[in-house]
């Protein structure tokens, strides 16, 4: 999948995909579009392809870096078409624009999604948002009214317990005293 830069080709938020041989050296066709977000979803860029239950996803953000959200689209087949859904915005947290994440898995088939919040002179913070499927739709972070659209939690309690836990997992209190 691929997102076009109006810098680079003079149009946006249009979302491509091609097929390819299955090492990835070569492509057999022209892009097709799949999806246009100038209506719902401008500045679409980023995107990221993945596969579960039957669905193929693509995760994207859109709206610009710092007041924008993340969309997820989904469908059945590759090509589309694809149903779109807000995912995750800023919600009632000061975490603006949470901005070209991706879906990762853990070893104990947890998933978290990892993102980037712009804060100008301090540059580009990382967040890591637990996630959870409902109706074959991710919700990110906390969804604290039930609507499906998630929010970047704040705070996530951590699971670790035991005498091994990294020292990068303590609180800075407990850093001073090491």
């Amino acid at each position: 999948v691929h997102a076009w830069a109006k810098s680079r080709v003079g149009f946006n938020s249009i979302l491509t995909v091609n097929r390819m041989s299955t090492d990835a050296k070569k492509v057999f066709d022209d892009s097709l579009n799949v999806f246009d977000g100038h209506k719902n979803h401008p500045t679409m860029e980023g995107p990221k392809f993945y596969k579960q239950n039957g669905f193929y996803y693509i995760f994207a953000p859109a709206g610009g870096v710092g007041p924008g959200w993340q969309t997820v689209l989904r469908s059945r087949n590759v090509f589309g078409p694809y149903e779109d859904r807000i995912v995750l915005d800023r919600g009632t947290t000061k975490i603006n624009g949470p901005h070209q994440g991706g879906w990762v898995v853990t070893q104990k088939d947890e998933s978290w999604f990892v993102h980037f919040q712009d804060r100008d002179a301090y540059g580009r913070i990382i967040h890591l948002q637990p996630m959870t499927w409902k109706n074959d739709w991710p919700v990110i972070g906390s969804d604290p009214d039930g609507d499906g659209k998630g929010e970047p939690v704040t705070r996530y309690k951590n699971r670790m317990s035991g005498n091994n836990i990294p020292l990068q997992f303590l609180k800075p209190a407990m850093n001073s005293i090491l």
